[in-house]
């Protein structure tokens, strides 16, 4: 019983501490493209949102001009927990949303007949043009997501900002390592 009442307090104090922050095991680019099923570049084109009993959930359908990783498609739908349904709504800290028309970079795993991110806003990259330097850059925010390091320290991480070309080279430049490992 002492046991229960501990981890209730530790419970408690953790959500007092961070809120209802996620959080998660950072994954270096090295582990997201090892473990994703694909790797794609597209944007979203649709969106929808259904409840299956008590939870809510979002699927946006992407479309792949890019696959750095994984069969060739031309869409895939990628879900998360969560969205709007009438009057009732369930935000998930650490899942991803998408624009119409947003491009992105994404790293995947397939469940079941779907996709998700993986590490959820870890395998996302929302690509923008810079009309200065002329050139694309993929940048990845992580909202309110908390990171626990190896040494059990938890940080907020910074919003990560990489040209995507640069990107895409050390993206290939893992595979090819993967390739000559085998």
């Amino acid at each position: 019983m002492k046991l229960l009442k501990a981890g209730r307090k530790f419970l408690l104090s953790f959500i007092f501490v961070f809120g209802l922050s996620a959080v998660m095991v950072p994954l270096s680019l090295d582990k997201l493209v090892k473990k994703a099923d694909l790797v794609v570049l597209g944007h979203c084109i649709d969106k929808k949102v259904y409840q299956k009993g008590k939870m809510i959930w979002t699927e946006y359908t992407i479309r792949i001009y890019e696959v750095l990783k994984g069969a060739k498609v031309k869409e895939v739908v990628v879900r998360q927990p969560g969205g709007e349904v009438g009057d009732r709504g369930i935000k998930i800290s650490g899942t991803v949303s998408f624009f119409p028309l947003e491009e992105t970079l994404l790293f995947l795993k397939k469940r079941q007949n779907v996709f998700e991110p993986l590490g959820w806003v870890q395998g996302k990259f929302k690509i923008y043009y810079d009309p200065l330097s002329k050139k694309k850059y993929a940048y990845r925010q992580f909202g309110d997501v908390l990171f626990l390091e190896k040494g059990k320290t938890i940080r907020k991480p910074a919003p990560q900002k990489i040209e995507l070309d640069v990107l895409k080279a050390q993206i290939r430049n893992i595979l090819s390592k993967q390739i000559k490992e085998k």
